[in-house]
């Protein structure tokens, strides 16, 4: 006897016409297969849940990757049950780091420990491309999505629905990445991210060549450049960027890009070309203490610091250290949130509680490791068998242009649908 597909549906806790919180629950006869747990965070920097799923109605957790907007509420799964948990071993390794480095930051506002993560990983499952897993009823099978190393869109075949959650994915080649590798499967649901939905990057190689370029100008007038990044995948993005060109002047790598650095060169097979990453980790200089740091911004070169967006970590001290020569520079490569020290630099020229003038010099520069429009555009059409569309992970006026823009292309036969937290769709 076939069973109704009317049994299925699609919760979302999470990413709901917002970008980052991810949080997607398939349900299916009172069991969910729920596709990553993450947080957002407030303007005090206080983590914002999704919505609540009880944990022994979770038939498996799948994180997509270890960014925070993904993984951050994970743990709170884990305080009295504990579901199966699947993910690339790249992913879990880079979890632990920023799980422990949250609690850190904000053990008081979080229902969970360094102890409950533990717990987390140890029932923790490590799984690669193409592996078909059974999880109850569901089948899921993980696929490259080239977003980060070890990311992964997630492949759900349930009661005769086939659902591909595609997370945060990019279509273009990175130092780090392939482009990621979803065309060809037959899709009736598609939940897909659409941070980037109304507009284009530039080319890849003419964003590298022109911030390579930059930073060539700037040392060679004896200046220093400070490039704050993101701990995760940016940070190795530009070290590969400078070790691939023969950069010739001092590198200092300093923050948890360090020990991120070290996992991925662990997993090389995760990376698009391990020896560039692997070239730039020898010949670069790994910040150890407090006196590499003092030695690290008098001469000319570069500093790959964390935070991304100048919110702490050894950053903000090179800036104070940096931003008051002309000569010098800081060069963004990471998103800036709006409100964020990073921003205001950008749009106000100074920083800090004091609006201390910026007078080095001040670029930001495309790296997303996130798709664009064209990329989606060109996702949607590798599917076969599509019939509706969930947007995800957007702003809700760009999702409402990219949903217009595949209704005119696919002359509506296409059900594109931008949905709420906590709206539940029913799959016929």
């Amino acid at each position: 006897m076939t069973r109704k597909n009317s049994r299925v549906s699609i919760e979302i806790l999470g990413s709901g016409r917002e970008v980052g919180r991810a949080a997607i629950s398939i349900n299916y006869n009172g069991r969910k297969l729920l596709l990553d747990y993450g947080v957002n965070f407030d303007e005090n920097d206080n983590p914002i849940f999704p919505g609540h799923i009880r944990p022994r109605d979770i038939e498996a957790l799948v994180l997509t990757h270890s960014h925070l907007d993904h993984i951050g509420a994970a743990p709170s799964l884990y305080v009295s049950v504990f579901p199966r948990l699947i993910a690339t071993p790249v992913t879990l390794d880079v979890s632990k780091l920023l799980l422990y480095d949250m609690i850190k930051l904000n053990g008081p506002f979080l229902p969970y420990d360094n102890a409950t993560v533990d717990d987390m990983l140890g029932h923790a499952e490590t799984r690669g491309y193409g592996e078909k897993i059974t999880a109850g009823d569901f089948e899921v099978t993980l696929l490259y999505n080239g977003h980060i190393p070890g990311s992964a869109a997630v492949y759900v075949n349930i009661d005769s629905n086939t659902i591909l959650y595609t997370s945060d994915f990019n279509t273009v080649t990175t130092k780090l990445m392939e482009p990621a590798r979803l065309g060809g499967y037959k899709v009736n649901t598609l939940i897909i991210e659409s941070t980037y939905g109304s507009s284009n990057h530039p080319p890849r190689e003419e964003t590298e060549k022109l911030f390579y370029d930059s930073v060539e100008e700037v040392v060679k007038k004896g200046g220093t450049v400070l490039v704050p990044s993101f701990s995760v995948s940016r940070g190795q993005e530009i070290m590969c960027i400078l070790a691939e060109r023969g950069f010739s002047y001092p590198v200092w790598i300093d923050g948890m890009i360090r020990q991120i650095t070290e996992i991925y060169l662990a997993h090389g097979e995760y990376l698009r070309d391990p020896s560039i990453l692997s070239k730039a980790a020898n010949q670069f200089r790994m910040v150890k203490g407090w006196q590499d740091r003092r030695k690290a911004y008098k001469k000319p070169g570069v500093i790959i610091a964390s935070a991304g967006m100048l919110k702490g970590g050894p950053s903000l001290y090179y800036l104070k250290k940096l931003a008051g020569d002309p000569k010098n520079a800081v060069f963004l490569v990471s998103y800036q949130a709006e409100g964020t020290p990073g921003r205001r630099i950008i749009e106000e020229g100074v920083y800090g509680d004091a609006d201390i003038p910026v007078k080095a010099r001040v670029q930001w520069f495309d790296f997303s490791s996130h798709t664009d429009q064209n990329g989606i555009m060109q996702t949607i059409k590798g599917l076969r068998g599509l019939e509706r569309i969930i947007l995800v992970h957007g702003d809700p006026m760009i999702q409402e242009e990219l949903a217009n823009k595949i209704k005119e292309e696919y002359d509506g036969n296409i059900e594109v649908l931008i949905p709420s937290n906590g709206e539940n769709i029913q799959l016929r």
